[in-house]
């Protein structure tokens, strides 16, 4: 019995010794997609994983916002989405890291928007000194852009797990188009039928 027990101890710690090591094995080249809706998306070589936002209140504005957090530390700070054309002061998204492995989306809530986003505000707050701004690309309605930050810019890994990660921000998506909107009330209004015959 006894051999049994150190048998298993042993197999125990080497398990654990095992799940340290592959947890700290850095990811390079590792990429993080956030969208406006809460959806997010680590690929990278070796490792996919998906990151759920929710609401959350950003102590430096004291706004709620949608809020992603995965966990490994990063350089706080501010980047400011641009829409091309527009006046280099007029930002229309913050993404605002909070250097504990958390961001926060801010996005400009569109006039006469019948159905805001989860990160839309009808305000953004004031970026923070030292805010790295981007120009987005993509036609309106399908934009954002792409970010590597260097050493001490904002989102910048310090944990060395994702070191060179890049970001890809997504402000924009196609709204569904009519016909979609009306299959879509279609499919509902059959189901409705259909249980009201039960």
């Amino acid at each position: 019995m006894k051999k049994l027990n150190n048998a298993l101890l042993t197999f125990c710690l080497l398990s654990a010794m095992a799940a340290t090591t592959a947890l700290a094995q850095p990811y390079p080249g590792s990429t993080w997609t956030f969208d406006e809706f809460g959806l997010g998306l680590l690929n990278g070589p070796g490792i996919t994983g998906y990151v759920n936002g929710s609401s959350n209140v950003d102590p430096v504005s004291g706004m709620a916002t949608l809020y992603y957090r995965w966990g490994t530390p990063t350089v706080p700070g501010d980047v400011l989405l641009h829409e091309l054309g527009a006046p280099t002061n007029q930002f229309s998204d913050v993404l605002r890291f909070d250097g504990q492995g958390g961001m926060y989306f801010f996005s400009e809530r569109e006039a006469g928007q019948l159905n805001p986003d989860p990160a839309d505000v009808f305000v953004l707050p004031q970026p923070q000194p030292g805010a790295v701004a981007l120009f987005e690309t993509g036609p309106e309605g399908n934009n954002g852009a792409f970010y590597t930050p260097g050493p001490g810019q904002p989102g910048f890994d310090t944990s060395g797990i994702f070191p060179g990660v890049s970001y890809n921000f997504i402000s924009d998506v196609p709204e569904p188009g009519s016909v979609g909107l009306l299959l879509i009330a279609a499919g509902i209004a059959g189901f409705r039928m259909r249980q009201g015959r039960r």
